[in-house]
């Protein structure tokens, strides 16, 4: 039940089990590759109505934390778990997005261009947080803080090339 994308293609798997590539093509959604005559309105922050050929559902969000989310779908729950396109990949080659050899040390997990840095030395990150965004395969990728601590150095600079596991950020 994803209305909006940030990202290309994202993979949700549904009680840990069936896996689907969803995807935004204009104003089509794309469901493995096939056009999918879905609709949903949103009737409020949590509630949504999704009109799916003859039937409807009515669905609301339980739960939401980080890639999780618990949904009631005309009152049966059901768990997902979405991932990015990129997180896919990178999972496949055994390594994740903002991973490290250490909890102290941000290294790109692939070649790529930095758009921006999300923060400045001195500042408290926690883990999860956005720190900065990295564009590799014409896509931006979000690195985030692999654990709790304090931006000690930032060794790049927004517009620079990286190669795949260059430092790029130092946590204390």
């Amino acid at each position: 039940m994803v209305t909006s994308f940030n990202q290309a293609m994202i993979e949700i798997q549904i009680n840990n089990g069936d896996r689907h590539a969803v995807e935004k093509i204009g104003s089509d959604l794309m469901i493995n590759e096939e056009k999918s005559s879905v609709e949903v309105v949103k009737l409020n922050q949590t509630s949504y109505k999704v009109f799916s050929k003859s039937k409807i559902f009515t669905v609301q969000i339980r739960e939401k934390k980080d890639d999780q989310l618990t949904l009631s779908i005309n009152g049966k729950i059901t768990s997902l778990t979405s991932k990015r396109h990129v997180d896919q990949i990178l999972e496949k080659l055994g390594m994740n997005a903002g991973s490290s050899s250490s909890i102290s040390d941000v290294k790109a997990p692939m070649p790529g261009t930095i758009l921006s840095l999300n923060v400045d030395v001195g500042d408290q990150v926690s883990k999860g947080d956005s720190i900065l965004i990295l564009e590799a395969m014409k896509m931006e990728n979000v690195i985030k803080s692999p654990g709790d601590g304090v931006v000690n150095s930032i060794l790049v600079n927004q517009g620079d090339n990286v190669e795949k596991n260059q430092l790029l950020i130092s946590l204390e």
